[in-house]
C-alpha cells in the first residue's frame, strides 16, 4: 500500500505517449491562439500558458531517460565508447572535421569572390585560407607529437607549436579587422534568408558555449596544440556571433541603419579585441613555459 502511494505521481509526471502527443498538440493550439490574438481570453490564455510548462516538463524528463539509454548504448559500443572516454581523441577528431570544413570553405568563397569580383567574398575568403592555415598547422604538428619518445621534448614541441598558433592569430586579427571595417562603412553582412537565421542563432550560440567549455576541459588536459586549437574555435565562434548580429540587424532593422551601424561598430571592436587579447595571452603563455621548460 506504501508503495503504490509513493508512486501515485508516476502517471502525471510520466503519462503515456498518446497523453503526451495530445497534451503537445493542444498546448500548441491554445499558444497559437493566446499570443496571436489580442482579443484573446484571459482565462484561456492563462491556462495554456500553464499547461504549455506542464507539456514542457515531462517532455524533456522523457527526452533526458531517452539521452541516457542512448549514452549507455554508446558506451557499450567498441568505437563509440573510446571517442566518449577518450577526451584526446575527441579533441583530434573535430580538429581534423573543422579544419577540412574550413579549406573546402575558403576555396567556396575564393571562387565566389572572383567570379563576382567581390571584395566582401574575397575578405571572407582570406579569413578561412588563414583559419584553415593554422588548422593545418596544428594537424600537422600534432601528428609529429607522436614520434616523440622523451616526455620533455614532445611537451617542448607542443608549446613551440602552440606559440606558433598564437603568432597566426595577429593575421587571424587583421582579416576579422577588415570585415569588421567593410560592415561598419560599406553596410556589408551575412545573408540567412527565411527561417535560417533562426537556425544559424541557435548553431552560433551552440558554438559559443561549447567552445568556453572546451577551453576549460581542454586546458587542464595539459596538451599546448589541442589547447590552442580551442582557442582557435572560440575565435570562430566569436565571428559566428558577429556575423549573426549584423544578419539580424539587417534582417529586421533595416528602418535603424545608425542603430545597426553602431551595434556592429561596438560589437566589432569587441570581438577584434577579444581574438587580439587571446592571442597575446596565448603567444605569451608559451613563451613563459618555454623558458621555465628550458631553465
Amino acid at each position: 500500500m506504501k508503495r503504490l502511494q509513493k508512486q501515485w505521481w508516476k502517471p502525471f509526471v510520466f503519462p503515456h505517449w498518446f497523453i503526451k502527443f495530445i497534451l503537445v498538440i493542444a498546448s500548441t493550439i491554445l499558444l497559437i491562439y493566446s499570443l496571436g490574438y489580442q482579443d484573446a481570453n484571459p482565462i484561456i490564455a492563462y491556462f495554456s500558458y500553464a499547461l504549455s510548462a506542464y507539456t514542457l516538463v515531462i517532455v524533456m524528463l522523457r527526452v533526458t531517460s531517452m539521452v541516457k539509454r542512448i549514452k549507455r548504448y554508446l558506451y557499450a559500443n567498441k568505437y563509440s565508447g573510446k571517442y566518449l572516454s577518450e577526451p584526446e581523441l575527441r579533441a583530434r577528431i573535430s580538429l581534423y572535421s573543422s579544419g577540412a570544413i574550413n579549406i573546402i570553405y575558403a576555396l567556396l568563397k575564393l571562387i565566389a569572390g572572383i567570379y563576382y569580383r567581390s571584395i566582401w567574398l574575397g575578405a571572407i575568403a582570406i579569413y578561412y585560407i588563414i583559419l584553415s592555415l593554422i588548422r593545418m598547422g596544428l594537424i600537422r604538428r600534432e601528428r609529429k607529437c607522436a614520434l616523440f619518445a622523451d616526455e620533455q621534448k614532445r611537451r617542448h614541441f607542443e608549446l613551440k607549436s602552440s606559440h606558433f598558433c598564437g603568432c597566426l592569430m595577429f593575421l587571424l586579427n587583421i582579416a576579422v579587422t577588415g570585415l569588421v571595417i567593410q560592415m561598419i562603412w560599406q553596410n556589408k553582412y551575412y545573408d540567412y534568408p527565411g527561417f535560417l537565421i533562426y537556425a544559424q542563432a541557435a548553431f552560433a550560440f551552440y558554438c559559443l558555449a561549447k567552445a568556453i567549455i572546451n577551453i576549460v576541459k581542454y586546458r587542464k588536459m595539459e596538451r599546448p596544440i589541442l589547447s590552442a586549437a580551442k582557442i582557435v574555435s572560440m575565435s570562430c565562434a566569436l565571428m559566428s556571433i558577429l556575423a549573426l548580429q549584423t544578419a539580424m540587424l539587417m534582417t529586421f532593422g533595416q528602418e535603424q541603419m545608425d542603430f545597426a551601424r553602431l551595434m556592429n561598430s561596438l560589437t566589432g571592436a569587441a570581438v577584434c579585441f577579444l581574438v587580439f587579447a587571446m592571442a597575446v595571452w596565448l603567444v605569451h603563455k608559451t613563451r613563459a613555459e618555454i623558458r621555465l621548460l628550458k631553465d
